[in-house]
């Protein structure tokens, strides 16, 4: 009876220590903001997109991973205002990967490309890379040859 006792209390404790999925917390003004980890699930023309990753404080944080019909489909890794960015083939091989950026006013929030971006082709190989300056293309160098 007491080790029943005792393996009750163990599980009693294990699944309270879980971590909820989607919680919103309020912030000073009373407003809902995403915090904790997340998954979100999107319709897209090809299928169904799942990404999971974490907020704080209605802002994404630290490595999110999008799924496009159970396959790898994109990674973004977040730290401050930059993120790395890489988009898969359905084949697992890189399709692109650069870094972009969030500006946020109160007006407004503004995501754009920035620095080079290699773009791949579906064997692994290196296309082309494109250089951008605010979200604008200053630079393409072809790899194709």
């Amino acid at each position: 009876m007491n080790k029943l006792y005792i393996a009750g209390l163990i599980m009693m404790s294990l699944m309270s220590c879980m971590t909820k999925i989607n919680q919103y917390v309020q912030d000073d003004h009373k407003v809902n903001r995403r915090h904790g980890a997340w998954i979100e699930e999107y319709s897209a023309d090809e299928g169904i997109l799942i990404a999971s990753g974490r907020y704080r404080n209605g802002e994404k944080v630290k490595t999110w991973k999008t799924s496009l019909n159970g396959r790898k489909y994109q990674k973004e890794v977040i730290r401050k205002e930059v993120t790395k960015n890489t988009r898969y083939f359905p084949n697992g091989k890189i399709m692109e990967k650069g870094r972009s950026r969030m500006e946020v006013s109160d007006r407004e929030r503004h995501w754009f490309y920035f620095g080079p971006w290699k773009y791949f082709g579906e064997n692994g190989k290196l296309l082309y890379i494109k250089t951008y300056r605010q979200g604008q293309k200053t630079d393409s160098i072809s790899m194709v040859l």
